[in-house]
């Protein structure tokens, strides 16, 4: 369970990197990734300046989230951003559908999280470039804690494993 790349923070990543790499679409996960998981504010500036970098760059933000439409709708509320709510990580099986009805191969694609369990599974899984950033806020709610139980023996084990995986703020390091 191997992200392709550790970022430690994914709006830090400038569209033309992923041009670079092929990248049309980023398929993103939603709390502790793009707003914090206890966010009841509006959207960060910063998301909304580089959503509107990647489609100047012809790249497709698409949230990717376990939580009901209704949550993410309400979190991404002024993002122009689609949205594939109830995703049921980490089964691949709505990636892949959202890839296939929208005409996406794998290499064009990334997907991004902060959970191993759940995000990183979920596109190695589907055969998708997988991009593990740090949790924006240091906290998470009760059904995330137990994730980051069982992450923390698999991150030393990739850290052993893999020691080229390193944290870092752009793809191209």
């Amino acid at each position: 369970m191997k992200p392709a790349v550790m970022i430690t923070q994914i709006m830090q990543v400038d569209p033309q990197e992923f041009v670079d790499q092929g990248i049309k679409v980023i398929l993103s996960d939603l709390d502790n990734t793009l707003v914090p998981w206890n966010q009841k504010q509006r959207l960060d500036q910063r998301l909304l300046d580089w959503n509107q970098k990647l489609k100047a760059h012809d790249i497709e933000l698409v949230i990717v989230s376990n939580n009901n439409e209704q949550r993410v709708l309400l979190a991404v509320q002024g993002l122009a951003v689609k949205v594939v709510a109830r995703a049921l990580k980490p089964l691949p099986f709505a990636m892949k559908r959202y890839l296939r009805s929208n005409h996406v191969s794998t290499n064009e694609v990334v997907m991004v999280g902060d959970q191993l369990l759940t995000d990183v599974l979920a596109g190695n899984l589907a055969g998708i470039r997988t991009i593990l950033v740090k949790p924006l806020v240091p906290t998470d709610s009760k059904k995330t804690r137990i994730n980051r139980l069982i992450e923390r023996p698999l991150m030393w084990i990739n850290s052993r494993l893999y020691p080229q995986l390193k944290w870092r703020k752009h793809l191209h390091e």
